[in-house]
């Protein structure tokens, strides 16, 4: 057993290594997400701004096609008062006159708002197309920094998953299955450091007799906590 103890310690400082690659290569997909959702975020703002100013310039177009006709009606009312030959007629298409002229009023009224609401969004759309620039540069070099480090953290792992077969190799049979069984029980981790008599994976102390039992490195000792092998770092 004392001649497996280097390749256990070898083994746990792989995995450990391993382990961290992985943490780190778990948290690429959140970094991604956000530059994603930033770029998808300023994008929606111009569309917003552009589907607007769209709907707007639609009802403005909408609206000076019927005060073009209601121009055109006032016109016909307007000639039609030189052929009226008494005072009833008189008043009655002076009635039509004002009638055509307040809707027409109101919606010149509402054009001049949609007007107004138009130069509002001409003014802003500048800054929502500068913001949506920047993100997606931002977010390009970021992404792309990312893949990088995902493409350098993978082949790390190819790296140290070479180097584990070769120190598993090492082991006989009996240890090599009991120490894959206690790593695929504990995350990955099968191996703990004791340290001043405590498990290094649980932080559980151990009995007072674990400290000498691991001082004479001829044997693992196993966490009664959480069932990993424990050892002293080799001098």
């Amino acid at each position: 057993m004392a001649d497996d103890l280097p390749a256990h310690w070898s083994l746990h400082e792989i995995d450990e290594e391993a382990a961290r690659h992985e943490a780190e290569l778990a948290k690429l997909p959140e970094q991604r997400r956000h530059h994603e959702t930033r770029i998808a975020a300023e994008r929606r703002r111009v569309e917003a701004s552009s589907l607007r100013a769209a709907e707007l310039l639609a009802r403005r177009r909408e609206l000076e096609r019927e005060i073009g006709t209601l121009e055109a009606q006032e016109k016909k009312y307007r000639a039609q008062l030189d052929a009226v030959t008494n005072q009833h007629q008189f008043e009655a298409v002076q009635h039509e006159i004002a009638g055509v002229a307040a809707k027409r009023s109101n919606l010149e009224t509402e054009a001049l708002t949609i007007m107004d609401d138009e130069e509002r969004l001409a003014g802003q759309r500048p800054a929502l197309d500068t913001a949506l620039a920047k993100a997606e540069r931002e977010g390009a070099v970021a992404l792309e920094r990312l893949d990088g480090e995902g493409a350098r953290l993978d082949g790390l792992l190819v790296v140290l998953g070479a180097r584990r077969a070769g120190t598993v190799a090492r082991l006989e049979v009996p240890a090599r299955s009991r120490y894959e069984r206690a790593r695929a029980l504990r995350g990955g981790r099968a191996v703990a450091e004791l340290v001043n008599g405590s498990c290094g994976g649980c932080f559980s102390g151990q009995a007072p007799h674990a400290l000498q039992e691991a001082r004479k490195r001829d044997h693992l000792l196993v966490c009664d906590a959480c069932g990993r092998l424990m050892m002293l770092r080799p001098e």
